[in-house]
């Protein structure tokens, strides 16, 4: 099962990362079109008290989203759900470290990126995020 150093691993191999920490992976990912999409993924400690890998994708500003709209969009989705974070709407998703093994993570990390940009699309017509 993946521990987060395993997942870090994991995503370096696959993308560039633009900023790291102990804790935290911010990248680009191109989500087809010409587009991409900033992704974040941290380590959490769930209500648990267990280490999860949060995954996040900004879809836009609070102000300029109308988020009755955001909410009704990202409730159709299989996975993850909308967050208001530091002044921005955020698509996220997180799956358990060490429960899951790495082959797991793929799955939802590529909803999370492809809800997301599909409602950055929709909700803003940008590609700013």
């Amino acid at each position: 099962m993946a521990g987060w150093d395993d997942l870090v691993s994991f995503v370096r191999m696959r993308y560039e990362v633009m900023r790291q920490n102990e804790s935290e992976l911010w990248f680009n990912v191109p989500t087809g079109d010409e587009r991409t999409q900033i992704v974040a993924v941290r380590l959490v400690t769930g209500e648990d008290e267990h280490p999860w890998a949060q995954i996040t994708s900004p879809v836009g500003t609070v102000d300029a989203i109308n988020l009755a709209e955001m909410l009704a969009l990202a409730g159709q989705t299989v996975a993850g759900g909308a967050v208001a974070e530091d002044g921005l709407v955020l698509f996220r998703h997180s799956i358990p470290l060490g429960d899951t093994a790495l082959d797991g993570f793929d799955r939802p990390f590529r909803v999370v990126v492809e809800t997301a940009d599909r409602l950055e699309n929709a909700l803003t017509g940008a590609d700013e995020h």
